[in-house]
């Protein structure tokens, strides 16, 4: 009787800590949906842009003559910190297109380790980051990028994001991007690729 008595509290004892395993499992589970969703939006609220920057590109683009529009040309960035720029698109042509914006870094300016001006290469190397790897985008070439604006209709237009996020290693100085636009013939194609408008800078300053 003893021996039932032992093996029943056994027994029990395994169906508990089965449970409180599940138990764990799943409440463990309920933490990473959670932190998933909250990393999730904040990585999507760090992509818009505020309201107040996309009224001003789009009060430009209400311009007829105005074809390509950026808001602020200039911010400044800290290592490890992100930041997007806008840049808007309207169509001023008599038929529908699709239109993309391509970012490249040029250079950069700052100072050598004695202090002195100096020339920041674009390109990366084996020892340092660069400027062209802070663009999130696609990549589409040699320290060249993308960023798709869409469809527009007859004078419709759209206001794109480019996104930067700063390496922890970049050097400091000033940061110089050229914006090229361009309208295809289909959409996510370069095929039939036109130059549309002039080319844009924007500015990023590296603390």
């Amino acid at each position: 009787m003893i021996k039932s008595i032992r093996h029943k509290k056994g027994f029990e004892l395994s169906i508990n800590f089965i449970v409180m395993v599940i138990l764990s499992l799943a409440m463990l589970g309920v933490g990473f949906y959670f932190a998933k969703n909250i990393f999730i939006q904040t990585y999507d609220i760090g992509q818009q842009l505020d309201d107040q920057t996309k009224s001003q590109i789009e009060s430009k683009l209400r311009d007829p003559a105005s074809l390509v529009a950026i808001g602020i040309n200039q911010k400044t960035i800290k290592r490890g910190d992100h930041d997007i720029f806008g840049v808007g698109v309207a169509n001023r042509n008599k038929e529908e297109g699709y239109f993309y914006l391509t970012v490249e870094c040029k250079f950069g300016s700052g100072k050598d380790s004695e202090g002195n001006e100096a020339d920041i290469p674009a390109t990366c190397t084996t020892e340092q980051t660069c400027c062209s790897k802070w663009i999130q985008g696609t990549s589409i070439g040699d320290n060249l990028y993308k960023v798709n604006i869409g469809k527009l209709k007859p004078n419709e237009f759209e206001v794109g994001t480019i996104f930067f996020n700063i390496d922890k290693k970049a050097t400091a100085g000033l940061y110089v991007y050229n914006v090229q636009a361009y309208k295809t013939d289909a959409e996510n194609s370069m095929a039939g690729k036109e130059k549309y408008d002039s080319v844009k800078k924007i500015y990023v300053k590296v603390p």
